[in-house]
Order: structure tokens, then sequence, then C-alpha cells
């Protein structure tokens, strides 16, 4: 069954404007190196799972909300796993992200794209 609730949400809140959406997922490795028979050799620290977010236009008034969100320090995340099929909520950061001005009458933006970077590995 597909899933039919919200992708995201930041500290609760629904963000609109959501028009693409990845979950990376990035796995850390410790003392990685190679052996003379090429086989890998290191300690998994764990996945951490990365979401890439792109944002349709906005309005001026849809950017400060965003940016209000994307701005603080370290923020909750609830999306979707597709691995559990089901939501889950940790601590994300985000990435550098730029708000370019589309249209400064109409005061439109450009789509804003942001990768938000969790504070900690996935554990299942």
């Amino acid at each position: 069954m597909a899933y039919s609730g919200d992708l995201l949400k930041i500290n609760n809140q629904t963000v609109p404007g959501l028009v693409e959406y990845t979950v990376q997922r990035s796995k850390l490795w410790k003392d990685a190196d190679r052996n003379m028979e090429g086989e890998v050799r290191a300690s998994l620290i764990g996945i951490f799972l990365k979401l890439k977010l792109v944002f349709r236009m906005m309005s001026q008034t849809e950017v400060a909300a965003l940016t209000q969100l994307l701005d603080t320090a370290v923020f909750n995340v609830t999306f979707f796993d597709a691995r559990t099929q089901t939501t889950y909520t940790a601590e994300y950061y985000a990435s550098d992200y730029d708000a370019s001005l589309f249209s400064k009458p109409r005061g439109l933006y450009e789509q804003v794209k942001v990768n938000l970077v969790p504070i900690r590995k996935r554990v299942y």
C-alpha cells in the first residue's frame, strides 16, 4: 500500500511546496582500507539518512516561513522511511541553501534546494 501522509514535517509542521524528495542512505565507515587482495576491511559506524529536498517557486511569505524552520540550529524532522514503511522522527540540521529572488515586483523566489543532515545514525 502506498504511503498517503505528509512526506515531510519539520518541528511537527507540514512544509508546503515540496516537489522533490530523496532519502540518501549514506554509510559512514571507520578505518577503511584494502588489503593486497583488494578486499575492504572497515568498521561500519552507521547509516545516515540525508534528505535532499527541492521546493517549488515560492512567495516571499512562504520563503520566510521555510527559512524560519531551516535556520534554527537543530530541528526535528518526521519523514517516511521506505525500509520500515513507517514515519521516522530524528534531529537534523540544514545544509547551506540559496533563496534566490526571481521577480521582485511579484515577490517570487526561485526553487529552494536544501539538504537536511542527520545528527545521529539511523538505528533499526
